[in-house]
């Protein structure tokens, strides 16, 4: 039997199938509708290939091939309306829609005229092969403009969205290029291109891809679509099986058996539609959530930059009034001056940290990659805490490698990091000290920041990188901390590709944090 009528005959069972499916999902929506109409022109087209391929005579060939261009003729415009509604552009392109169903009714009209198939002729292996009229030219340059325009819209629509909606509309750019190719490959033979019209295999997985992009993140609606199929189709077994019976004994039995499915079928469906009410509800409220958490993000965002402007001109004017710029200070008003300053510097600090968390969970923290060396970066921090150590009689040492190569990081993020874990052994340590160390572990860059301060627990040690966690000695030595700078610190290790832990052996043992980066 002739390959192309076999492939064209699998396509427009495949084309029915689907186009069918997706229809009785939801007759109401008009994207089902859509799909359904466009997949019926698919099928009218390739069935009438496959049977034109068996044609022995001319006159019937010629009959086929125009059946066949009249389902072509309306591909153009379904495909086109289907995007248009997929995209949610249905009113706004509705003039485009009107021209567009009228340049195919125009086409239509001279279908069974010379003007779209004048003859038919031997092309290679095919003796029967069409030959277009004048109008052929331009319904194949409006078959073009159309699949062009659609695959446009997608693209465009495509780098607005995120997530599930974007991971859709990727099939359906797959489904437009493959209608592409098999239409490229099957009109190259009405301009004498010895080309064999290999696409009408690859238009036959065209409609299924658009029906998973339409199904694929409604599945649950499926199962209740096959599960009343199962239940239909075993009911219709069990009510066959009473009259085969030869007893009226097995008649009753066989009866009951068929209530009792009803019964149970009936439950089944009821139950598995409830179920998908309740997945839909649940849809909706997280996608609420997701609206209220990108909401409150902004909002953050927002007052954090809004709060750090005047924050910044308060620390500016303490800082002029305890270095005397507006004359000297009373001595009972310099150490509440000098309380409120570092208020102030504490506010600052819970702003920036509320700031970077909302920036990095909001994907907008940028990285400014530079090749820097550590050892610079490390002695600068222990310069500007170091007055903090000598004022609890706290040692700070840097065992600083004499040589250490340069690595790509971002500058501010890891100066930030090592501020923050030795600032954090400072408060956390009574007595004894704190030791920074810079070595190569394993192929991979280890800072090392060790205290003999109060220790962590192993539950401490599980949540000590989370949000709003602090431990037992935050809360003792340092209440005022807001639990976010160990956050930061992990989350921009991890935008370099590293890895951040504490390490403890129990409370009163000091701790040693690691912090690790990749060789690059």
């Amino acid at each position: 039997m002739n390959p192309f009528a076999i492939g064209a005959f699998i396509t427009g069972l495949s084309s029915a199938f689907f186009g069918t499916f997706v229809y009785l999902k939801n007759r109401k929506r008009l994207e089902n509708q859509i799909f359904g109409v466009m997949n019926f022109s698919l099928t009218v087209w390739v069935i009438n290939f496959g049977f034109w391929q068996l044609s022995t005579d001319k006159a019937t060939a010629f009959l086929f091939v125009r059946l066949l261009m009249t389902g072509a003729i309306f591909i153009p415009i379904f495909y086109l309306h289907f995007i248009l509604v997929f995209l949610d552009l249905n009113e706004k392109k509705k003039k485009f829609l009107i021209w567009g169903y009228l340049i195919t009714f125009i086409f239509l009209f001279f279908n069974f005229t010379p003007y779209i198939v004048k003859d038919l002729r031997p092309v290679l292996y095919f003796p029967y092969w069409p030959e277009g009229g004048m109008l052929f030219h331009f319904w194949l340059l409006w078959f073009l403009i159309a699949l062009s325009y659609g695959l446009f819209l997608l693209m465009r629509k495509m780098k607005e969205l995120i997530g599930i909606e974007k991971e859709r509309i990727k099939y359906v750019i797959l489904a437009a290029f493959l209608s592409f190719f098999g239409g490229l490959t099957i009109f190259p033979l009405w301009y004498k291109i010895p080309c064999p019209p290999i696409g009408i295999f690859v238009v036959g997985l065209y409609p299924i891809i658009l029906a998973f992009a339409i199904l694929r993140y409604h599945l649950f609606e499926i199962r209740v679509l096959l599960t009343e199929l199962l239940v239909v189709a075993m009911g219709i077994v069990l009510i066959i099986l009473p009259f085969l019976m030869r007893t009226f004994q097995l008649r009753i039995f066989t009866t009951s058996i068929f209530i009792l499915f009803c019964i149970l079928g009936y439950l089944l469906i009821k139950t598995t539609y409830q179920e998908m009410e309740r997945r839909e509800k649940l849809q909706v409220a997280y996608e609420e959530l997701k609206r209220l958490d990108i909401a409150k993000s902004e909002f953050i965002s927002i007052a954090s930059h809004q709060l750090r402007t005047p924050l910044s001109a308060i620390k500016g004017y303490l800082s002029m009034i305890l270095e005397g710029s507006y004359g000297k200070l009373p001595e009972k008003v310099k150490k509440p001056m000098e309380n409120v300053f570092v208020s102030n510097e504490r506010l600052i600090k819970l702003v920036n940290d509320i700031l970077s968390v909302s920036k990095i969970e909001a994907g907008e923290m940028e990285m400014n990659w530079k090749r820097e060396d550590l050892r610079e970066i490390i002695k600068e921090v222990i310069s500007e805490l170091s007055i903090k150590a000598k004022e609890k009689n706290l040692y700070l040492n840097f065992e600083e490698p004499k040589e250490f190569p340069k690595v790509l990081l971002d500058r501010e993020k890891i100066r930030q990091v090592i501020l923050n874990l030795v600032d954090n052994a400072i408060r956390y340590t009574q007595k004894g000290g704190v030791t920074v160390k810079l070595q190569i572990a394993n192929g991979r860059l280890q800072i090392v920041v060790s205290d003999t301060g109060e220790g962590l627990t192993k539950e401490e040690k599980e949540k000590l990188f989370e949000r709003f966690s602090r431990g037992t000695a935050g809360t003792k030595f340092w209440t005022e901390g807001a639990g976010l700078g160990l956050y930061v610190a992990r989350r921009f290790v991890e935008m370099h590709n590293g890895k951040i832990w504490a390490e403890s052996e129990g409370r009163g043992k000091g701790s040693t944090f690691y912090v690790e980066l990749p060789m690059k």
